[in-house]
C-alpha cells in the first residue's frame, strides 16, 4: 500500500494569532485590534504591574478562565511581549479607536437626519468599509463591509503561526488568557498563515516530505534546530483508511467530546462541531484524528464559539473536507463575524451559508438548518444553526447550547423531522457572563447585574426535559459540557458531579430513565449503529 508523510498523529498543531490561541474573533481583522485593545493589553499591563497576583489567581481552581496570565518566566519577557505588540499591532488598535470613536460619534449625532455627512468624521482607515444607517426605530446603525477588513493591511497573516508539540498525558493549561511566548525545546513554531496550501500537505499527506521540509525551512525561527524536530513529527500514513468499515444500509454515529458527532453512512459522512483529541493525550477512551473517514463530505458548524469551531482541529482536517456549512452571517453586524468568510480565507475552498429552515440536500438525505436561540448574551448573531440531519433512514437534531424560550419556537422543525431517532441537547446551563466573550466588542459597558443575566448557557433540566416531551425522540444524548479533559484548556470547566450543570443534566438522565427511554450524558465517547 502507498504511503505518505504527514504530521504524526500524535502531534498537536496549535493555531496562533500574535501569539495567542486562536479563535474566530482573533482571525477576523475586523475584531483582532478590539480584543488587542481591550482584552490583551489590559491583561498584560495589569501582569507586568503584578505578576504574583497574576500566578496566583490563574492556580485557582474557582478562578480558572479568569483574566489572569499564567506565565512563570521572567516577568520582563511579557513586557518586552507587551511592548512590542504595542509596535506590531499599532494599525489593528488604531482601528479599534476608530470604532470607538465612530459608535460614539452615532450616539451623540446622528439623531434622526440624514447620515452622508458623518461619513468625513470617521476615520479614513476604515471609513470605506462602514455603511451607516438607522432602524426602523430611529436608532443609528453601522453595518461593517467585513470583506473590506479582509483586503486590507489590517488582515495581517504574518501574525497567523502554529506550535507544532507531541501530545502528552500532562493537562493542558488554560490558553485564551495567557500569550504563548514560550515554547518547550522541543517544540517546532511554523510561521506559515493558516491559509497556506502547505498545510494540505503537511495534515493531508505527501510523497515528497524532503521536498516540502526544505518548502518549510524559511518558516521557522531556527531551522537548524527546528528542521530535524520537524523531520521526527513525521510519520507514514496509510493513503486509504481502513478502520471506518460501515455495515451495508446502515448508519453509524460516533461521539467524539464535547459537541463533536460524525455520522457516517455507507456513501456520506457528517462532522459536526469538530473538536478532536490526539492519541496519548487522555487515559479516557476516546477516538482521535485516526478514526475519521478519508474524506468528510460535510463538516457543520453550529455557532462561532471558540470551542466550536476549533482551528486547532480544523486546520487539520482541511485536506480532507470537501464542505463547510455555516450559518448565514446578518451582514455586517461587528459582533456578527462572517463564518464563511474566515473560512475562505483560511483555505477552505467550498463553504455553504444556510439559513434557518433551509436545507442542503445529499445522496440519501439532506441537512437542515434551524435557528440557534440563546447562549449569545443577547445580542445579535446570527451565524449560527441548530442542525437536523436525515441520513437513510436515521434522523437526527443537533442543538449544540440552543436555549429556545420554549420548544414550540422549533414547531417548523418538527414538522420538517416528525421523528427523531436522536436528540443531541447541550447541558452547560451555567454559563459565562456576557462580557467573558463579548466585553471587547462592546461599546456600552454594562452593569453587573446586566452581565451576570446575560449568559452563555444552555438548557437546564425543565428545559431539556420539556425539549425532549416536544420532540419526543428515541434516545436523548446530553452532550457540549465541556467536560472532558482534552478541552478543558479552551472551556475552563473542570469535570465535577457536583457542579450545577451536571447535577441539571443527571436530573433529566434519571427522569427519563424511570420513564423506560433512552437517555445519557455524554463523556469520552459513543458509538451507536442505526
Amino acid at each position: 500500500m502507498k504511503t505518505l508523510k504527514a504530521i504524526a498523529p500524535n502531534v498537536r498543531s496549535i493555531p496562533l494569532v500574535n501569539s495567542w490561541f486562536a479563535h474566530p474573533y482573533l482571525v477576523s481583522p475586523l475584531t483582532f485590534g478590539l480584543y488587542t485593545k481591550h482584552a490583551h493589553l489590559p491583561m498584560l499591563d495589569s501582569f507586568v504591574e503584578d505578576p504574583a497576583q497574576h500566578l496566583e489567581s490563574a492556580r485557582i481552581p474557582e478562578l480558572l478562565g479568569g483574566p489572569f496570565i499564567n506565565y512563570d518566566g521572567d516577568p520582563a519577557d511579557m513586557e518586552r511581549f507587551r511592548d512590542g505588540t504595542r509596535e506590531r499591532c499599532a494599525q489593528h488598535l488604531r482601528s479599534a479607536d476608530a470604532i470607538g470613536a465612530m459608535y460614539q460619534m452615532l450616539m451623540t449625532q446622528a439623531k434622526g437626519a440624514g447620515v452622508p455627512g458623518l461619513y468625513a468624521q470617521i476615520d479614513p482607515q476604515i471609513r470605506h468599509g462602514v455603511d451607516l444607517s438607522y432602524d426602523l426605530c430611529k436608532q443609528p446603525v453601522a453595518r461593517f463591509i467585513e470583506s473590506v477588513f479582509y483586503d486590507s493591511p489590517l488582515y495581517d497573516r504574518s501574525l497567523q503561526t502554529c506550535v507544532l508539540e507531541k501530545a502528552s498525558y500532562e493537562q493542558r493549561t488554560f490558553v485564551l488568557s495567557t500569550p504563548q511566548i514560550r515554547h518547550k525545546g522541543d517544540t517546532v513554531e511554523l510561521r506559515l498563515p493558516f491559509g497556506d496550501p502547505l498545510w494540505n500537505e503537511l495534515y493531508g499527506g505527501t510523497e515528497d516530505a524532503g521536498g516540502l521540509l526544505e518548502r518549510l525551512r524559511g518558516h521557522l525561527a531556527d531551522p537548524r534546530r527546528e528542521l530535524p524536530l520537524l523531520e521526527g513529527m513525521l510519520g507514514e500514513r496509510a493513503a486509504q483508511a481502513g478502520r471506518n468499515a460501515i455495515p451495508a444500509d446502515s448508519v453509524r454515529i460516533r461521539y467524539l467530546g464535547h459537541a463533536c458527532v460524525l455520522m457516517e453512512s455507507a456513501g456520506v459522512s457528517i462532522l459536526i462541531d469538530p473538536l478532536i483529541s490526539y492519541p496519548g493525550e487522555s487515559a479516557i477512551d476516546h477516538y482521535t484524528f485516526d478514526d475519521l473517514p478519508p474524506r468528510l463530505d460535510y463538516v457543520l458548524i453550529t455557532h462561532p464559539h471558540q470551542d466550536h469551531i476549533v482551528f486547532e482541529t480544523l486546520l487539520r482536517l482541511r485536506s480532507k473536507v470537501d464542505c463547510v456549512v455555516v450559518g448565514r452571517a446578518g451582514g455586517g453586524n461587528l459582533q456578527d463575524i462572517s463564518l464563511k468568510l474566515m473560512l475562505h480565507k483560511t483555505g477552505f475552498e467550498r463553504v455553504v451559508e444556510l439559513g434557518e429552515y433551509e436545507t442542503l440536500e445529499f445522496a440519501g438525505g439532506r441537512i437542515i438548518g434551524a435557528p440557534f436561540y440563546g447562549e449569545h448574551a443577547d445580542l445579535d448573531i446570527r451565524t449560527k444553526l441548530a442542525f437536523g440531519v436525515q441520513m437513510h433512514d436515521a434522523n437526527c437534531l443537533f442543538f449544540a447550547d440552543s436555549n429556545p424560550p420554549a420548544p414550540e419556537f422549533y414547531e417548523p422543525l418538527r414538522k420538517m423531522m416528525p421523528r427523531v431517532d436522536c436528540l443531541f441537547l447541550g447541558m452547560e446551563c451555567v454559563g459565562a457572563p456576557a462580557t467573558w466573550l463579548y466585553g471587547p466588542m462592546l461599546q456600552k459597558m454594562l452593569t453587573r447585574g446586566e452581565d451576570q443575566s446575560r449568559r452563555l448557557d444552555g438548557c437546564d433540566s425543565a428545559k431539556a426535559l420539556n425539549m425532549h416531551r416536544f420532540f419526543n425522540p428515541e434516545r436523548l444524548f446530553v452532550y457540549a459540557m465541556g467536560a472532558e479533559p482534552w478541552l478543558t484548556h479552551i472551556t475552563s470547566i473542570m469535570y465535577s458531579e457536583e457542579s450545577t450543570q451536571f447535577k441539571e443534566a443527571r436530573i433529566v438522565e434519571k427522569q427519563l430513565r424511570t420513564e423506560g427511554r433512552q437517555a445519557d450524558v455524554l463523556f469520552g465517547k459513543m458509538e451507536l449503529i442505526l
